[in-house]
């Protein structure tokens, strides 16, 4: 009677031959039905179903929090194996998503290869990082997000992150955008030093926690953080998705409310590509939108933009499931929709979106120019300016829906 097929990747340890030979026994219950060479080769296996589990072993080649959770996402349970009194290895195999953990002492390999044998028909689900099984003990998450051609995304992020410290909340701004990343030119921020790149590295690697991540951010003032972006919009293979997820439970713990600013396009890159294990270039978007306890959604307040804004709705609907968004119409001009223009745009947004509240923000183009010269936030640069307004308004409302402050009363020029 065949075993259960299983999917086998280990490193270089000296018992690793020995080791395979044993789960290879038909006594063990399992079946080798690869001997993986690589972790390319490890997922391409998985993304075949050619196995039920895939045996790990921690000092794996290139083995990270990335390829884990792809081997999740095919449906393939992770059984992890590590060098006895290796706690370290242990833990970050579990929190990267095993469903077991074995440690194989190479004098007692059979005990080993008896544990795998009992873990994998059981291994039915990862286990989930306490961090993320606890949310209500850690800080919130907003995802600003819009369709492509939708002025303000980072504007209406940095003012979000800024007026929420401003109310006492301390605030992260994670730039994650893997097209155009623009936070840390926006706030002034000039220094070249490690920002998501640098903690998503150590996110697949296990090194990262909350105070490796504080080490990276950049304190804009007191109560607001930021994560710069990539450097270069061509190191976006960076930022892997499970990576970045670790990231944001890291940035959780770190404040209470982390504001994330997200590139445009959602599509799904491997329905573009054959190479299905390749990183994905919009994964960020994707995980942030899907990891978020309130969306953003910014468009234009203008004929075309709003003809954007409500097919990009329906796109969002589709890709995440997740609460209905906050929908911010940026640039409000009387110039381009008359008198009633926010008038008209809500009512256009609720006709064909069903967006039921609209934040409308005038384009101040004199107060905003302003903020970019000097590398300062709208409340800085001019605080009774009827934009920092609008978005003062927003940033109160999202407060109070997340749980993070009582309602309070605006004060005009506050």
């Amino acid at each position: 009677m065949a075993g259960v097929p299983v999917l086998v990747l280990l490193g270089p340890s000296a018992w690793e031959g020995p080791f395979v030979a044993a789960l290879a026994h038909p006594a063990s219950g399992l079946t080798i039905v690869r001997r993986c060479l690589d972790t390319a080769d490890l997922l391409a296996a998985a993304s075949a179903g050619l196995g039920r589990a895939a045996v790990v072993g921690s000092d794996a080649p290139r083995l990270d929090a990335d390829v884990l959770s792809r081997l999740v996402d095919t449906g393939t349970a992770v059984v992890g194996v590590v060098p006895a009194g290796d706690s370290d290895a242990s833990a970050r195999l579990s929190r990267w998503g095993a469903a077991a953990v074995v440690e194989a002492d190479p004098g007692e390999l059979g005990a080993a290869v008896r544990a795998v044998a009992r873990a994998v028909p059981t291994a039915d689900r990862p286990v989930v990082d306490a961090a993320r099984s606890e949310p209500a003990a850690a800080g919130r998450v907003v995802a600003v997000w819009g369709p492509a051609g939708s002025p303000g995304r980072t504007t209406v992020a940095v003012a979000l992150a800024d007026e929420a410290a401003r109310l006492d909340v301390p605030a992260v701004l994670v730039d994650a955008d893997t097209w155009a990343p623009s936070a840390s030119f926006v706030l002034g921020v000039v220094d070249d030093g490690p920002g998501l790149a640098s903690a998503c590295r150590r996110a697949s690697s296990g090194t990262l926690d909350v105070p490796a991540l504080a080490a990276l951010v950049r304190e804009v003032r007191p109560g607001l953080l930021l994560l710069p972006g990539i450097p270069r919009a061509g190191r976006w293979s960076e930022v892997r998705a499970a990576a970045l997820s670790d990231v944001l439970a890291a940035a959780r713990a770190l404040a209470p409310l982390v504001v994330v600013d997200l590139a445009a396009p959602l599509e799904s890159d491997e329905e573009l590509v054959f190479d299905t294990a390749a990183p994905r270039r919009n994964a960020a978007a994707l995980v942030a939108l899907e990891e978020a306890d309130a969306v953003v959604a910014v468009g234009a307040a203008e004929p075309l933009g709003v003809a954007r804004l409500v097919h990009a709705l329906a796109e969002l609907r589709d890709a995440v499931r997740g609460p209905e968004p906050y929908v911010v119409a940026t640039r409000l001009r009387e110039q381009a929709l008359g008198r009633r223009g926010e008038a008209a745009v809500a009512e256009a947004l609720r006709t064909h979106a069903g967006v039921e509240r609209l934040c409308a923000v005038p384009d101040d183009r004199s107060a905003l120019d302003a903020c970019l010269r000097r590398g300062r936030t709208l409340a800085e640069t001019a605080p009774s300016s009827p934009a920092r307004q609008a978005l003062r308004g927003l940033a109160v409302e999202l407060l109070r829906d997340l749980g993070l402050r009582r309602p309070v009363v605006l004060a005009e020029g506050a």
